[in-house]
């Protein structure tokens, strides 16, 4: 019944998958596992007709099927916008002939929008992205068309590259490709402006330096008698700042009933309009709540070793905000208050990371953040200076070690300890979490170094075998707080 995945898209001429590189399909297909068609569409309607007759694990197969054939349906029908687009010559002859993806009749978004019940706008993006997909990144498209891809990450691709030339454009599109089939959207996206970065640095210093000068703060009216305050700030100061709200607000307390959010939005009202300020009242007592620890707030900045002494224009990270380009690490870097992280562009390792801002915790405990940087679960990018230390092992049976240590964010501490899920730690830092219907998701530690560096996969799904037991529930009151 089903068809078999190849990485090459037979009798489509703008298909050419051969150049990359994908890990071994698994065994015993699955609706998941089958290349999308016409044909597959109709096999998968009969087949899951009644879903109450399948299994957990054939219900999340499914998912996963109808999840490509919709990518393939959609990519089929961005060829289609671009062919009726390419019909629609512009008027303008200076339009012809050129690079630019909305070089159509200024009436062709008129005809599709009434066709797909769309607005001009929404239909003029409709033309401009379909005909980007076929003139410049057509191996997008066609990872799209073979249901690896879904709308939005195929977006971010083209708005990641849209201001790029076609041979800029090409070149990130083969540095995050490979990968991207297993990334959520946020990954994703980290590895596009990683990318971006790593080859136009000149045009992404200009960038950021014309985004510098366009900071400003405004207000917005909200429903229920609301309003947002937003700030379009450079990432270090935005960081720091919510670095220090976060850090104020635990200060209040374990017995203050708010959550973290609503202490730090009461925080940030308060200081803004001056009912807290630094200053202490005439018996010498504090007028608001103290942070946990002193000093300036940590930011990280995670670069080369050959970028921090100018020999190169690699990308940077800011921690919990992402890449950002070399000229604006080094400036950062410059400054003593900010942590800087350096690593080994060869191997991945860390050579060292600072504590000259404020004091640290435990020397284990920053290695293994500085190490993770997000926390450990496949699809969370939830920033392991915000999240738990987790023993993968539980103590005292497994020892306190960075081996057995990983970051991990509230919930997914839960998570881990819920019945029918189950958390290894495999060779190389590789750790591997265990659905309750026995799919498997692995999560690969994060590499400083470019994407393209980076070992392919980091998660993807596979069905256990048969004689393979049932997860055993671990109650995690059991496990003492690993901190």
């Amino acid at each position: 019944m089903f068809e078999t995945v190849t990485p090459s898209l037979a009798g489509d001429e703008l298909t050419d998958l051969d150049l990359l590189t994908w890990p071994e399909p698994p065994p015993d297909r699955t609706w998941a596992d089958t290349a999308p068609s016409g044909i597959a569409a109709l096999e998968l309607d009969v087949d899951t007709a009644d879903p109450a007759c399948l299994s957990d694990a054939q219900l999340i197969d499914a998912m996963v099927g109808f999840a490509r054939q919709a990518a393939w349906a959609q990519a089929r029908q961005a060829r289609i916008v671009a062919e009726f687009a390419r019909r629609r010559p512009p008027d303008a002859k200076d339009m012809a002939g050129t690079d630019r993806t909305c070089a159509a009749s200024p009436y062709a978004p008129d005809e599709v929008g009434l066709a797909l019940r769309l607005s001009r706008w929404s239909a003029t993006a409709r033309i401009a992205q379909s005909r980007e997909l076929v003139e410049r990144l057509p191996e997008t498209l066609a990872l799209w068309q073979a249901g690896r891809l879904d709308e939005r990450r195929v977006t971010a691709i083209c708005d990641a590259t849209r201001h790029l030339t076609v041979e800029t454009a090409r070149a990130v599109q083969e540095r995050v490709l490979p990968r991207a089939p297993e990334q959520t959207l946020s990954q994703l996206k980290a590895a596009l402006a990683r990318a971006v970065i790593a080859a136009d640095p000149e045009g992404a210093e200009r960038r950021h330096t014309a985004a510098r000068r366009d900071r400003r703060v405004a207000v917005n009216p909200e429903p229920d008698g609301m309003a947002s305050l937003w700030a379009l700030l450079p990432a270090t100061d935005a960081v720091a700042a919510f670095g220090w709200l976060t850090r104020l607000a635990r200060g209040c307390g374990a017995q203050d009933p708010r959550s973290m959010d609503a202490r730090r939005a009461d925080l940030l009202a308060a200081l803004l309009t001056g009912r807290l300020t630094p200053a202490t009242d005439p018996g010498g007592g504090d007028t608001g709540p103290r942070p946990v620890s002193p000093g300036k707030p940590l930011v990280q900045v995670v670069m080369p070793f050959t970028t921090l002494l100018g020999a190169d224009q690699q990308p940077c990270e800011l921690v919990g905000h992402g890449p950002i380009t070399a000229d604006h690490a080094r400036e950062i870097a410059a400054d003593a208050t900010l942590v800087r992280l350096v690593y080994d562009p060869l191997s991945g390792t860390l050579l060292d990371y600072g504590r000259s801002t404020y004091r640290p915790p435990a020397g284990l405990a920053d290695h293994v953040r500085a190490r993770d940087v997000h926390c450990r679960q496949p699809i969370c990018r939830r920033r392991a200076i915000d999240s738990e230390l987790d023993h993968l092992i539980p103590f005292p049976e497994g020892p306190t070690s960075e081996a057995n240590l990983a970051t991990g964010c509230s919930h997914d501490h839960h998570l881990k300890h819920s019945p029918g899920w189950q958390v290894h730690a495999l060779a190389d830092g590789v750790i591997e979490w265990i659905t309750p219907t026995g799919h498997r998701y692995r999560s690969t530690p994060h590499d400083y170094r470019d994407d393209d560096d980076d070992p392919f996969p980091q998660t993807w799904a596979a069905r256990p075998p048969p004689d393979e037991p049932t997860p055993q529930h671990h109650d995690p009151a059991d496990d003492p707080p690993p901190f």
